[in-house]
């Protein structure tokens, strides 16, 4: 902070909360930007078709299209991280960047109460943290059990690591990330057992993504184009109205009657839709709520974040989240008011980004004064912004 706010986070300040305090992470979708598009709209897009009216055929082939969008531009570039091509290498390093220091951090921690783990929630559905760390040789925990075929269960994290020296026995903790993925993961493939019931398995190759983006080629030439043109500057992606896409998708189903191929541009879009749904993600709609309570790994993902908050002297540093996300907000302010050794501390991407975020935790609503905002310092004459990346 600016040096006139009397309650900037010092370098004193910030060394003295990572000493002594539960070390927590909440990392949105703007910190993997540029490489993954942001979501723009697309949230309220999917939200308001699922309130529209229409016949069940034009919803599924809005719903394809928009999903379309979010598979391609937030899924598929997956496949280059896991192959470390040249085009993610800029994002994976800022990423090693901060596992390293944090990695750093936690070995000379010289409190003998606290163990040496940080916990790393996130909503992004992204494989940057885990391919950093592996190319790191970092000690992670994020859900899995199992070499051949990785299971997830919630047993794993918080699993204590210690190595022991081959001559005196000399033991000495690791520090370990618990890798905790909210909304789920690209490398997540789901499978339904007899009961109905569905298990998480680790899918090494991202194998389901590359089979949806094969059904989705297969359906592209029936999908309608979702983006406004020409784009808003400054709004990320936006997507058209729901009205305006319904009334195409009704134009075109009418279209496809007279044709008689409407049943063949039914299974192609309904292929794709079907594939996409077996991904392990929550998708970014208003109503992912209602499926994280719904689906038990979620909840239970979403409980022990909550968890965290509770916890005394806990920390939870917040980069590259808007706190749009009403539940994830919710639990956040609910957590400062009620826990008083609670630091929330939120790293602006920019000065201009305070304000938006003042909005949505108001100093109203935290009785404690534990939610902090750090934004960058006003740039000298002639000098440009300044911004917080990772």
């Amino acid at each position: 902070m600016s040096e006139p706010h009397a309650n900037r986070l010092t370098p004193e300040r910030l060394r003295t909360i990572v000493e002594s305090a539960h070390l927590n992470f909440l990392i949105g979708a703007g910190t993997s930007v540029p490489y993954f598009a942001p979501l723009g709209n697309i949230e309220q897009a999917l939200t308001d078709l699922a309130d529209a009216s229409g016949s069940d055929g034009a919803k599924l082939l809005v719903r394809a299209s928009i999903q379309a969008y979010f598979f391609e531009n937030v899924l598929v570039p997956n496949t280059k991280v896991i192959e470390r091509e040249a085009s993610a290498e800029s994002v994976l390093r800022s990423y090693a960047t901060f596992v390293r220091t944090l990695n750093r951090i936690l070995l000379r921690r010289h409190s003998t109460l606290l163990s040496k783990q940080a916990n790393i929630f996130t909503t992004n559905v992204d494989m940057l943290f885990e391919v950093a760390m592996e190319e790191l040789g970092i000690d992670f925990s994020d859900g899995f059990s199992g070499k051949i075929r990785p299971k997830f269960d919630l047993g794993d994290f918080n699993t204590l690591r210690f190595r022991m020296g081959s001559r005196y026995e000399h033991r000495f903790e690791v520090p370990v990330f618990n890798l905790i993925k909210i909304h789920g993961s690209a490398s997540w493939r789901q499978q339904e057992r007899a009961n109905r019931k569905s298990d998480i398995y680790f899918d090494h190759g991202l194998t389901l993504v590359w089979e949806v983006a094969g059904q989705l080629d297969a359906a592209r030439q029936h999908l309608l184009p979702v983006l406004v043109d020409p784009q808003p500057q400054g709004q990320g992606p936006t997507i058209r109205s729901t009205t305006d896409l319904l009334t195409e998708a009704e134009r075109r189903f009418e279209d496809l009657k007279v044709l008689g191929t409407q049943e063949s541009t039914s299974a192609a879009v309904e292929a794709f839709s079907d594939g996409y749904g077996k991904l392990g993600i929550v998708n970014p709609d208003k109503r992912k709520f209602a499926t994280t309570v719904l689906n038990e790994t979620y909840y239970e993902l979403i409980r022990r974040f909550s968890n965290e908050m509770e916890k005394e002297n806990s920390v939870l540093f917040v980069h590259g989240f808007s706190f749009r996300d009403e539940h994830l907000r919710d639990l956040v302010l609910r957590a400062a008011r009620t826990n008083p050794t609670l630091q929330v501390v939120v790293f602006c991407y920019s000065r201009g980004g305070l304000k938006d975020y003042e909005v949505l935790l108001p100093d109203t609503e935290v009785k404690n004064g534990n939610i902090q905002f750090v934004i960058p310092d006003e740039p000298g004459e002639g000098l440009v912004e300044r911004k917080i990346n990772l």
